[in-house]
């Protein structure tokens, strides 16, 4: 849910979501969509911080959908405050039409002014507006039965990358060279925070798949205390060429405004330097003349990578 409240006084907008900013850019995309939709500058909108008492009933922050549910749920609000003041901008429009010839938008905060002053006109300058999504496994009817599609979301995005590495199969050390992604995001609501989600996303599955092996002894005792066992990717794991791109021209009819969620679903994609580790174990049996087949675990740590390369000392001599 949302609450938007414009400030007559100086045109000014307040925005209240029900979503929580943790480092995924929500509060810039939401005041894009709140300055889009009722045509401010987007300096005049201020994101004030999540709290419950005044949007409640916000469900979480996670998903990879939030940001596009609380954009549409501002967008909705929006377009209410909308209709309070067109009469407004109407009125405006066709006065300067009158005494300067010809058609000139008025300024929005000489729309808000009209619409709200002090002893004055006073129009309700506050909407709220609510959008969740309806067409997957979690909507119910009222009698509490499902009534959506058999999936987590409302649609899927697709992607695609392709990774070059460099392993040393005497220590089973990775060097990813590079990586190439290209991701559907439909219409991006903003390039700049949909292509550094990607590469997070990203980073988190180089992790997942080459790194963060929890480890828990036979007691049952978690023993991956702190990064001495713990191992998450640093800087010198990531590609040393990583190029992302959005799938261009393709906006999502279905979509908030055409866009398509981000966050999460680019971690899948690291899968591609997985696979070129596999490739290059292969290739590295092959040199040593052993079975071409290979189990490893997950995650494929450095170990594993290692044993799995079956380097012997019979292959150092000169």
């Amino acid at each position: 849910g949302a609450l938007i409240n414009i400030h007559g006084s100086d045109g000014s907008v307040t925005v209240h979501h029900g979503g929580c900013e943790i480092g995924q850019g929500i509060h810039t995309k939401v005041a894009q969509v709140v300055a889009l939709t009722l045509g401010c500058d987007l300096e005049a909108v201020k994101v004030a911080e999540t709290n419950t008492d005044v949007v409640p009933n916000m469900r979480f922050t996670g998903g990879s959908i939030t940001s596009e549910v609380c954009c549409e749920a501002a967008r909705r609000a929006c377009l209410d405050l909308n209709q309070t003041l067109e009469p407004h901008r109407k009125f405006l429009r066709e006065k300067k039409k009158k005494e300067i010839a010809e058609d000139t938008e008025p300024a929005w905060a000489e729309v808000v002014a009209a619409a709200n002053s002090v002893l004055g006109h006073q129009e309700k300058l506050s909407a709220t507006g609510i959008f969740a999504p309806t067409n997957n496994k979690y909507t119910t009817d009222v009698e509490g039965n499902p009534n959506g599609k058999p999936f987590h979301g409302d649609y899927f995005t697709f992607g695609a990358a392709c990774s070059e590495i460099e392993l040393d199969v005497l220590t089973g050390e990775t060097q990813v060279l590079r990586s190439d992604i290209l991701f559907d995001v439909g219409q991006s609501l903003n390039p700049g925070i949909d292509i550094a989600q990607i590469e997070g996303a990203f980073a988190w599955g180089i992790g997942y798949y080459l790194y963060e092996e929890p480890l828990v002894d036979m007691k049952g005792v978690d023993r991956t205390q702190g990064v001495w066992e713990y191992k998450p990717p640093l800087a010198s794991e990531m590609p040393r060429e990583l190029s992302v791109e959005l799938l261009r021209d393709n906006p999502f009819p279905k979509g908030i405004l055409g866009s398509k969620a981000v966050g999460e679903p680019p971690f899948m994609l690291a899968y591609s330097v997985l696979g070129a580790v596999k490739k290059a174990v292969a290739s590295a049996r092959k040199d040593a003349g052993v079975s071409a087949a290979f189990e490893l675990p997950q995650p494929c740590t450095v170990d594993a990578v290692q044993r799995a390369c079956a380097v012997s000392a019979s292959q150092m001599a000169c």
